[in-house]
């Protein structure tokens, strides 16, 4: 009888470390001389294959099922055109097929996977919309900035096509949210959800994917990109428009405690992320000085620029040499500041606007967006 539990114990042994393949079978109408490469999250390439005459076969050894990148390249000399698609793979058999004409679209993709199904479904509808906005935006982009474009650079033209590109460019967020929006609600048992939302930049629009995330299965709550994105969100609704502004840390140049009392008096504060070597925030701070000077005339307008810097003496020589008169505020704790964290900034400079009693209005505006922003808030 012992000899029958070992055989039973091999057994199961060996159906555990069977060895997984993956065989992929593809068509892709137009194209004679280009591949197929995928690789995984940190860019490690698991496979590469040929496609000749609109057609390519390869089966691999897979490690492990998981997300991976697709990429088709229509040309092998021109492999900088080569278009992206995320795949789920795992074990079994790939039928993928495409159009060289039609890559803005996600390929078809048939297999046993019931998460790759779900990608597809999902994909199916969006990329289209995707392409739709992003046709419209360099459509605009080319009467903007093509050298034969016959607008004139600084005319009422130029300038109505500028904010055109940013309205359509926006739309793609929200084009995106509400794709994902319509998918959940139709599939709220999915195993997609919180893979597909750490694919877009939800943390430019918390407040329409935050919703959408409390939609999420307690299984893709609990992934690792579902974590991440708890974390991301429960931060970011806190500086939604209206919620109480953080308190800012660190101290004035006379050593003192900031204290965003003393501002109470103004209507919009322009609360500024910056740091002493950067470029682009001495460039803005001209534009600041020099365009915004009716605006730092006005007595229920100021700026308070929070430094990201290390080292007083950089900081104070910056201030000096660029000769901002606004009031300056640092914790000389640099990159892990907890204003970094608590107002969630992620790039320097970084732009908020709140109000005389210390309530957010708007985060992470664009510099270029500026002044209108708080031109209007200043006559509201």
């Amino acid at each position: 009888m012992k000899y029958l539990y070992f055989f039973a114990f091999v057994i199961l042994i060996s159906s555990c470390n069977r060895t997984k393949y993956v065989e992929i079978n593809g068509t892709i109408d137009g194209i004679s001389n280009g591949a197929i490469i995928i690789k995984d999250p940190q860019g490690i390439q698991l496979l590469s294959v040929l496609i000749a005459d609109g057609k390519f076969h390869t089966k691999n050894v897979l490690q492990k099922p998981g997300f991976y990148d697709l990429f088709i390249v229509p040309d092998l000399e021109k492999d900088y055109k080569k278009k992206l698609y995320e795949v789920y793979l795992e074990g079994g058999n790939y039928t993928i097929a495409a159009d060289k004409d039609k890559l803005y679209l996600y390929p078809t993709i048939k297999s046993d996977s019931k998460i790759q199904n779900e990608l597809s479904n999902y994909y199916a509808t969006s990329f289209q919309q995707v392409h739709d906005i992003t046709e419209q935006a360099d459509s605009i982009s080319d009467m903007l900035y093509d050298k034969n474009s016959p607008v004139v650079v600084g005319s009422d033209q130029y300038f109505d096509l500028q904010k055109q590109l940013k309205l359509v460019t926006a739309s793609l967020s929200t084009v995106q949210a509400k794709s994902l929006a319509d998918y959940v609600n139709k599939n709220p048992q999915n195993d997609i959800e919180a893979f597909v939302m750490a694919q877009v930049d939800y943390k430019k629009n918390p407040e329409a994917y935050n919703p959408i995330y409390q939609k999420f299965t307690t299984e893709q709550k609990n992934t690792d990109n579902g974590k991440a994105e708890a974390d991301d969100l429960g931060q970011l609704m806190k500086l939604a428009e209206g919620a109480p502004a953080p308190k800012i840390s660190g101290k004035t140049l006379d050593g003192k405690p900031f204290d965003k009392s003393s501002i109470s008096d103004k209507k919009i504060i322009l609360v500024e992320f910056w740091q002493a070597n950067s470029d682009v925030c001495k460039l803005n701070h001209v534009k600041l000085l020099n365009a915004y000077s009716d605006l730092l005339a006005n007595k229920n307008f100021t700026i308070v620029s929070v430094s990201m810097d290390t080292k007083r003496d950089e900081w104070v020589n910056a201030i000096q040499q660029q000769k901002l008169p606004w009031i300056q505020v640092s914790d000389l704790q640099g990159q892990t500041s907890p204003n970094m964290l608590d107002w969630a900034v992620s790039t320097i400079p970084t732009y908020d606007l709140v109000d005389g009693n210390w309530h957010i209005i708007k985060r992470d505006v664009d510099f270029n967006d500026l002044y209108d922003e708080i031109d209007k808030d200043l006559k509201k």
